[in-house]
């Protein structure tokens, strides 16, 4: 059965490369639509054209008319040709095909009458014009079969030459079979006609959205790629790094073919892999963004940012993530954390190492002024201590922001 199929798809290769110019498999609009459906009407018509055609020159000999199995040949020695001839256009092709198949249709009525495939070949050759053709196109057929069957009225009416219908009809019964005839096929194109269109419309709807999920794609990978913050792409079962962009090769140190042969443990210290492991498995199913310790390839950790959210990948569940070096802001947090606490060190030594002696000074300064004379030594001995002291808690202050960066 493979071997058949094998065969099967190189005949079918071999009829399209045959009747169209340029086949274009990527081709995806409804034009292109039409052209591969005349191609597999060709390469099924091929093969079943043989039962018909044996059927048909069956019923022709047995019915005496031997015109028509002459006519038979001719119409396949004459479609054949045309149908294959790359010089002439295929738009072309398709009308003169469409003509030779209407008079084979008009000789297999005239000759074999309404039992004969005739009929039945106009209706369907409204169907497949609907297909192959614009639409319009269609419903000018259903106009022509009606003209045909108007045709054969005449030759029924008047008996202008011999035909199996003048013994099978009159004209007010070929009237009737003609009107039947002629709302088949107008019916048939009006409902193959509404299917096709929405047909064309998702196809173009398909071909919008191809373009636009291609720019878009091509967009966000250059903007992946051109992101100076590291960003990579993680597959969510095995945990291997499935892309990642230039600024994540040069902030860790890995080229990009070592990193698609790791894991994302490998950018982790060791101490960190259980709180990975625990915080994959609670994020699982959303998004996260926080902060992480990472490891470059000499081994250095940083503190890192990380922003996630679930995309699929190469057909795969994954997670695209956007990790910033967070140091220098974690540094700066530090000494501002830092400086606040010289400013309560600070603050302290003010209340309390200052305010004594600077309260002794304006109690000795006071005692002097009402009793001027009196211990006046002693007095400024203490005063002096008091001097000292306060003068220390300020050298003590000034250091302590010197030292803090408060200066």
């Amino acid at each position: 059965m493979t071997g058949l199929k094998k065969y099967w798809w190189r005949f079918k290769a071999l009829i399209e490369s045959a009747v169209l110019l340029h086949p274009d498999h990527k081709e995806a609009d409804h034009v292109f639509w039409r052209k591969r459906l005349f191609t597999n009407t060709i390469t099924y018509g091929l093969i079943f054209s043989i039962i018909v055609m044996v059927s048909s020159m069956t019923y022709s000999f047995f019915a005496g008319s031997y015109f028509v199995q002459y006519f038979n040949i001719i119409f396949v020695v004459t479609l054949i040709p045309i149908i294959f001839n790359k010089k002439i256009m295929i738009q072309t092709r398709k009308v003169i095909a469409l003509f030779l198949l209407y008079v084979l249709a008009i000789v297999y009525i005239a000759f074999l009458g309404s039992e004969g495939p005739g009929a039945l070949y106009l209706i369907v050759l409204t169907i497949f014009s609907t297909m192959i053709f614009p639409r319009p196109a269609a419903y000018w057929l259903v106009g022509v079969n009606a003209l045909i069957c108007a045709g054969f009225g005449l030759v029924i009416y008047y008996k202008i030459f011999d035909s199996p219908l003048l013994y099978s009809y009159d004209l007010p019964l070929w009237v009737s079979y003609s009107g039947n005839l002629i709302f088949v096929s107008l019916l048939s194109v009006m409902l193959v006609s509404k299917v096709l269109k929405g047909l064309e419309q998702t196809i173009q709807k398909e071909a919008t959205l191809a373009v636009k999920l291609n720019a878009s794609e091509k967009y966000y990978r250059n903007t992946f790629e051109a992101n100076p913050v590291p960003m990579y792409v993680f597959d969510m079962e095995t945990s291997r790094f499935l892309h990642v962009n230039n600024a994540a090769c040069e902030k860790y140190g890995y080229s990009r073919e070592e990193f698609l042969s790791m894991k994302i443990t490998d950018i982790r210290p060791e101490s960190e892999h259980s709180k990975l492991m625990d915080l994959t498995s609670m994020i699982r199913n959303r998004d996260y963004s926080g902060i992480l310790i990472h490891r470059k390839k000499n081994s250095e950790v940083f503190p890192v940012e990380i922003e996630t959210n679930l995309i699929h990948f190469e057909d795969k569940e994954a997670r695209l993530v956007l990790a910033t070096d967070v140091s220098e802001r974690i540094n700066y947090i530090k000494e501002i954390e830092r400086q606040n606490q010289d400013l309560r060190e600070i603050a302290w030594i003010q209340s309390h190492l200052v305010r004594a002696p600077l309260a002794n000074i304006m109690s000795l300064t006071e005692f002097l002024i009402k009793y001027p004379g009196e211990d006046t030594k002693e007095t400024l001995t203490f005063l002096n201590d008091s001097s000292q002291k306060l003068n220390m808690a300020i050298k003590s202050i000034i250091g302590q922001a010197d030292g803090s960066g408060l200066s």
